[in-house]
């Protein structure tokens, strides 16, 4: 880990890319080098998923969380750029519908170089998004299990557990997991500390 506090800001999360590890060193040049987030920054563009937090895999994507009033239009207006940066990759464009607390969204998958990227996108601030408060949640218990958690997440990760699951069953969480880290994600931060102590399994 090469930094402890929160990473709720994308300056935040970039300085913590550009001095972690070679992953996060890299997805720190990538995302610098090719522009994206220049791109996306009307959007609100955030770097989430597992990168940030160190608990990727080999073929992990690289989140970018977005927001967008209406998603049809941002479609539009981003897929030429998005193809000018993405030389020799195809990009998929794929739309869903949010769960009971989220609305519809649109992803875009593409490669930087080597590296899969996707963009995540809603009618919902990003600091709202159930993903960024997942991540905000998951580096709070990182940062108190230290290396131990890290290796446990990524074990269960290997191990082909989706990221979520594998932090609810080391809480011993038996509800489903997005709804219970979303519910954790109210906690402040020593309240998620004294909840976790007493729960984990490894």
């Amino acid at each position: 880990m090469s930094m402890n506090g929160r990473l709720d800001t994308t300056e935040k999360v970039m300085e913590h890319l550009s001095v972690g590890n070679q992953r996060q060193q890299d997805a720190y040049r990538v995302l610098q080098d090719s522009g994206l987030l220049a791109r996306l920054a009307p959007y609100s563009a955030y770097p989430a998923g597992t990168v940030p937090i160190d608990i990727d895999l080999p073929d992990s994507d690289l989140d970018v969380l977005c927001c967008a009033d209406d998603l049809k239009t941002f479609q539009a207006e981003l897929s030429g750029q998005l193809e000018g940066i993405a030389l020799n990759s195809r990009i998929q464009w794929t739309y869903g519908i949010g769960d009971s607390d989220q609305k519809a969204y649109i992803t875009c998958e593409l490669k930087l170089g080597s590296r899969p990227v996707e963009i995540f996108v809603q009618a919902v601030p990003v600091e709202q998004q159930n993903a960024y408060l997942h991540m905000q949640v998951e580096w709070s218990l990182l940062q108190l299990w230290g290396e131990a958690g890290h290796h446990e997440i990524r074990r269960l990760k290997q191990a082909g557990w989706k990221t979520e699951p594998a932090f609810a069953h080391v809480l011993g969480l038996e509800g489903n997991p997005y709804t219970e880290l979303r519910e954790l994600a109210e906690l402040k931060e020593q309240e998620l500390w004294e909840f976790a102590r007493s729960r984990v399994t490894f």
